[in-house]
């Protein structure tokens, strides 16, 4: 096991388990998806199966420890769905395109797994689903915006200060 991978991963999930308190703080958690920064930095800095674990883990983590994402609704599942599969996309597609079109493609289709999770929980509780799913896009634009600007500049810092494997 390499104690790089291990040190950075564990930095990226305590990054993750902090921002969304301090968002949440200052009423800013959901809309701007502060968890998303370090796992999704951690999609372009880790191996694979390290970025899906990071993005798997850490919302269920987080809910485990504060409540936040709550468990039901089910959104820490949903979230934890969401940011493993959009770790694995940004990881592959990240070998492959520049690291802001890898980003934007694995955040596309990240957020069309968790809408879609969204729509068929709500069928299953009698709830509006289109409605919700729309919502679960609508509502998070800003935090969409924010990652595009802070992950590629992470990314580009690390990539320039630290030796890197991400095989």
């Amino acid at each position: 096991m390499n104690l790089q991978v291990v040190s950075r991963a564990s930095a990226l999930a305590v990054l993750g388990l902090l921002l969304p308190t301090l968002f949440h703080a200052l009423g800013l958690g959901r809309v701007f998806l502060p968890m998303y920064l370090p796992v999704l930095v951690g999609a372009f800095v880790l191996p694979l199966g390290w970025a899906v674990a990071l993005g798997v883990l850490t919302p269920l983590l987080s809910a485990l420890l504060s409540g936040m994402p709550p468990w039901f609704p089910p959104v820490a599942l949903w979230m934890a769905l969401e940011l493993g599969f959009s770790a694995l996309m940004a990881n592959l597609l990240g070998r492959k395109l520049p690291v802001p079109w890898a980003l934007a493609l694995s955040l596309l289709l990240g957020r069309c797994v968790y809408a879609g999770l969204v729509f068929l929980s709500a069928q299953l509780l009698s709830l509006p689903p289109g409605l919700l799913a729309a919502a679960s896009w609508l509502s998070v634009w800003p935090g969409l915006l924010l990652a595009m600007w802070v992950v590629p500049l992470s990314v580009a810092a690390l990539r320039r200060h630290m030796p890197l494997e991400t095989s």
